[in-house]
């Protein structure tokens, strides 16, 4: 009974020296965790960090507003770029009035009929005028032809089939006419494999304010609210007759916590500078990896001839490493079973002229119906690395809303 009774008094004498030894391991361990956290945070900064100068030169993206779904139609029409000016008409030569034969002799002794006279003369004047008004008429017919230029038509019937609706031009009064949308965004489910295999989902916008455009595919690697990855491209230039004409191209790829430098490709005058600092000639008709989707859709709006299977397009692209021309054969329809039901498109696949497995190529799938839009997307890298992108939805429609910060443009 001693014994039991003295242990109850021990513990109130130690308890105080054992509260001071957990006090301590627990101050060390909060020391512990705010040390490491402020070295995470300033690890995180410092992959995070952006030249604030390579920053200010981004492309600062055209905002749009999405109001209304796409819909099956027709394929769109339009005409073709527009033909040289004919060479000058050489001026015609002055006409002269035609000699009018005298009226024939008579007996001296014959009387002059003033009213015969004057009808001869009349009929005289009305033949020169009828020539000259004939003359007149088949030069003015004549500039006319010269100065109109050809018109490229497609079918204006539902798509059934890409090709016949390439080739009928007696239905070409009910298609409708292209014209630039000014916002249009395509959303993909996207699957692949890279080092294993990855799914996420993707998007391609087109912006246009006036001449100037953007296009731009933001790609996320896993689920949307835990993203692993992402992967983003933007394209910036001017609309021609001819087509696009891009002025800068962005790469950007984002794994976790890490954020690669931006590859650009600046495009000045008749120069190209590529990421690498180097400068190159710019050739004819050149495209980067993203404005060559919309460019070649824009070829098949203005010459339907092109979706026939076995066509061939050369373009001449600005990649992150270098300008190489890549063939697209053009493979002929495909219907493809879509959210929104069977969708006629043309299939297109890029051929390099000269073999790299490291660089990336992109087969396409271009639907007549929906204003020549891809709505599926095969990116291959070597023979294991890909990425396909399906629609996952109608196309929405929009319009500009705001431009942020410097390189605003003004609302059409």
């Amino acid at each position: 009974m001693t014994n039991g009774a003295a242990r109850p008094a021990e513990r109130p004498r130690n308890a105080p020296r054992r509260l001071r030894r957990h006090a301590t391991w627990l101050t060390a361990l909060v020391v512990a965790v705010t040390l490491g956290h402020l070295w995470l945070t300033g690890e995180v900064a410092e992959r995070l960090q952006v030249d604030p100068g390579e920053e200010a030169r981004r492309i600062q993206r055209m905002e749009a507003v999405y109001v209304s779904e796409m819909r099956l139609t027709a394929p769109p029409v339009a005409a073709a770029p527009p033909a040289p000016p004919p060479a000058p008409r050489r001026a015609p030569k002055p006409r002269t009035k035609p000699k009018v034969a005298p009226p024939p002799a008579e007996a001296a002794s014959a009387p002059l009929d003033p009213a015969s006279a004057v009808a001869q003369a009349e009929a005289a004047s009305e033949a020169v005028s009828e020539a000259a008004l004939a003359d007149e008429a088949s030069a003015a017919q004549a500039a006319a032809s010269a100065a109109s230029p050809p018109v490229s038509v497609a079918a204006a019937s539902a798509p059934t089939s890409v090709a016949a609706a390439a080739s009928t031009p007696s239905q070409a009064a009910s298609a409708p006419g292209f014209v630039w949308p000014t916002a249009a965004r395509v959303r993909f489910k996207m699957t692949g494999n890279y080092r294993g295999p990855i799914q996420g989902q993707a998007a391609v916008e087109w912006v246009r304010q006036g001449e100037r455009y953007q296009v731009h595919l933001d790609a996320i690697v896993g689920p949307s609210f835990a993203p692993i990855g992402s992967w983003n491209l933007s394209s910036q230039g001017r609309i021609t007759p001819q087509g696009l004409q891009p002025e800068r191209y962005e790469n950007v790829n984002r794994l976790l916590i890490r954020s690669g430098k931006p590859k650009v490709v600046q495009i000045d005058g008749d120069e190209v500078q590529l990421p690498d600092g180097s400068r190159v000639p710019r050739p004819p008709a050149l495209q980067d990896p993203l404005s060559q989707m919309i460019h070649l859709a824009y070829q098949f709006i203005t010459r339907p001839s092109l979706v026939q299977a076995g066509q061939r397009i050369e373009l001449p692209i600005a990649s992150a490493r270098k300008i190489e021309v890549i063939a697209y054969d053009v493979l002929g329809e495909e219907v493809l079973d879509t959210p929104i039901g069977a969708v006629p498109t043309v299939h297109v696949r890029p051929r390099r002229l000269v073999e790299d497995n490291n660089n990336l190529s992109l087969e396409l799938w271009f639907a007549p119906g929906l204003q020549y839009l891809p709505v599926r997307m095969m990116l291959r890298q070597g023979d294991a690395n890909f990425m396909e992108l399906r629609m996952n939805g109608a196309p929405q429609m929009g319009r500009p809303a705001a431009v942020n910060g410097a390189g605003s443009v003004p609302a059409p």
